[in-house]
């Protein structure tokens, strides 16, 4: 199953269905637009991420054994001396710094598949909840072409949507934490990890955090504006001012001005044709081979 293509299909099927039912005078589905619009993402990437730290943690392990055989073989020479107990020492601690490599590239694997399952989850959630927007969409339509009371339909349809809506809320949420909870452990495994070394006198991690970060930086300038990007999107296909989050202002909840929702719903077409942010999807920062990304003045 293609999962990007799954998230794409339920975002234009739920926008489909909003359309159908505001033009029956139900606009409880438009809420939905801007939220399914936000939940496009490729899990694989996750997936793949992972698999690649598990194949690093493999070769350390590797590592650790040949290395730790190799010492064994000199320990059964006899070597007694204080550079035999120095080599010791130094062979310890190199193992120790192995086995917490090992630790972390599986605890990162493990976080890596958590996250890329729970959007997998998600995007199949909200495939099923544009499903169920179709299906209120499809009723109150017949509805209104046969002798079946139409108001009494969009009445009942409108309770459907907004207790549906409340669910995807409530799911949003908790993928929300859980994916906080993620890059709450990676982070502290790092920070632990340089703390660690640091205490011990070692400021290399320490530097090397700093400069990969520093390595990083034009790809974070550009994941920022594409996240100000998406999200002011989302909040044109709503069609009201947001009422909570960063974006939120005093006129949170009222319409937005004329033409506004309209000139956000072509660009989210545009966004999908391309599969990228209209403004910032084509100044994406080149990845180097070292894997850092080139600043605009080099």
């Amino acid at each position: 199953m293609n999962l990007t293509t799954l998230g794409r299909d339920g975002l234009m099927t739920g926008t489909g269905a909003a359309v159908t039912l505001s033009a029956l005078g139900v606009p409880a589905a438009w809420p939905f637009v801007g939220k399914m619009y936000v939940h496009q993402y490729d899990p694989q990437a996750f997936f793949d991420a992972a698999t690649t730290w598990l194949s690093a943690h493999d070769d350390v392990v590797a590592t650790r054994l040949d290395v730790e055989a190799l010492v064994a073989g000199v320990a059964v020479t006899d070597w007694r001396s204080e550079d035999g107990r120095a080599f010791q020492r130094r062979m310890d601690a190199y193992l120790a710094d192995l086995r917490g490599v090992e630790i972390r590239a599986v605890v990162t694997a493990i976080v890596l598949y958590t996250a890329g399952a729970a959007l997998a989850a998600m995007l199949l959630f909200q495939f099923l909840v544009a499903a169920a927007m179709a299906a209120v969409a499809l009723w109150v339509l017949t509805a209104a072409v046969t002798p079946l009371s139409l108001a009494s339909a969009r009445l009942l349809a409108m309770q459907c949507l907004i207790k549906l809506f409340e669910g995807y809320q409530a799911v949003e949420s908790m993928l929300d934490a859980l994916l906080h909870g993620c890059a709450a452990t990676l982070g502290a495994a790092v920070v632990v990890d340089v703390a660690a070394e640091t205490v011990r006198g070692d400021r290399g991690g320490l530097n090397d955090l700093a400069a990969a970060t520093f390595a990083q930086g034009p790809m974070l300038v550009w994941g920022t504006a594409n996240r100000v990007e998406r999200d002011l999107t989302a909040h044109g296909l709503s069609g009201r001012f947001p009422s909570s989050g960063p974006w939120s202002s005093a006129r949170g909840g009222s319409p937005l001005p004329p033409g506004l929702s309209q000139v956000a719903g072509g660009k989210a077409v545009n966004d999908l044709m391309t599969g990228g942010q209209t403004v910032t999807g084509r100044f994406t920062p080149e990845q180097n081979a070292d894997g850092s990304y080139s600043f605009p003045w080099e």
